[in-house]
């Protein structure tokens, strides 16, 4: 594939295709270099607008985080169950997303809210979205004693990366080929751009080692992440680094590492996001993600005792007191 570039013809993409297959995809980046992309992450990520326009000049869609929010609030749901209910669904579930009729949701909690807003557990969570309903469920693992959110079958509801490296923050442009908005011309966007407020906070998606936390080019302030078999994550245009994040440097998955600015190539505050699976750039909207912990064993059975205590505790009289239901309508 060509495109104009101050008057003459530049490859910005090549596929190589053995017995009617692609095979390998190499194409220009915003950066000006050449990148290998992950062959399933190009089926239908060509031409990508830089923002959905239909749905930005939407002053009627009510956002599905939106509905949550204040259906949870007229049901009188103290504001912490809220912020966990969001956490818990953060890794499969876009909160941006238009809320639909049919949306709803249901939580069961214990204790009151205090000062400290922190006295509070979340023991069951289900969350319904485009009619398929996921629940998670509470729970300690004696071996480590890490509280978590497990399905029915007991596995976590944690992934080994997040899609959304940031709290609030709406997506302005995808994983695709698109025209620049600065040097206008078409080249391979690598990753996906999160607008959010000037100074959001930027978390790490995963667990990793910090490979590089300095200036890279159009990407501005950039710090790129190194995780467990083969991944990597990067993250631009950030408007300062948080403290103590250099080279070298471990990091957890939800730790602060930098803030969201305007930093290079950039028309505004947001947050450029990559994944890069074995030197591969992959679209992180679309790539399965490996999950967190699955419990076996006798830790599956101690889950599968705490399962039934819960859905005990919801079908009892006394229960709906605590069991607030909304519909995304």
């Amino acid at each position: 594939m060509f495109a104009p570039d101050s008057g003459r013809l530049r490859v910005v993409r090549v596929i190589v295709v053995t017995d009617n297959a692609a095979e390998a995809v190499v194409a220009l980046s915003d950066t000006g270099k050449y990148v290998a992309v992950d062959v399933q992450s190009m089926a239908g990520a060509t031409d990508v607008p830089e923002t959905d326009e239909d749905d930005e000049n939407d002053t009627t869609a009510v956002r599905l985080y939106q509905s949550i929010y204040e259906t949870a609030l007229r049901n009188s749901v103290p504001r912490p169950v809220i912020d966990d209910l969001v956490r818990i669904y953060s890794y499969d579930v876009d909160f941006q997303r238009r809320a639909a009729p049919g949306d709803s949701f249901e939580v069961l909690y214990s204790g009151e809210e205090d000062a400290d807003a922190r006295n509070i557990d979340v023991l069951y969570a289900a969350l319904t979205v485009g009619g398929e309903t996921k629940k998670f469920y509470r729970y300690q693992s004696p071996d480590d004693g890490v509280v978590d959110y497990y399905d029915e079958t007991g596995k976590s509801a944690k992934k080994f990366l997040v899609r959304k490296p940031v709290g609030p923050g709406i997506m302005r442009s995808g994983f695709g080929f698109r025209r620049h908005p600065i040097i206008g011309i078409s080249k391979m966007h690598t990753g996906v751009d999160w607008a959010a407020p000037y100074g959001t906070p930027i978390f790490a998606s995963g667990n990793g080692t910090v490979e590089k936390a300095g200036w890279e080019g159009g990407y501005g302030k950039y710090i790129k992440v190194k995780h467990s078999n083969g991944y990597e994550t990067a993250y631009g245009h950030m408007s300062a680094f948080a403290r103590g994040i250099e080279p070298g440097k471990r990091v957890r998955q939800g730790q602060v590492i930098g803030f969201v600015g305007s930093t290079g190539l950039s028309t505004g505050a947001h947050v450029h996001y990559e994944i890069v699976v074995n030197g591969r750039f992959v679209d992180p909207m679309r790539i399965r993600l490996p999950r967190g912990r699955v419990l076996e064993g006798p830790v599956l059975a101690g889950f599968e005792k705490e399962h039934d205590r819960v859905e005990g505790m919801m079908q009892r009289k006394g229960a709906p007191a605590r069991l607030a239901q909304s519909s995304g309508n």
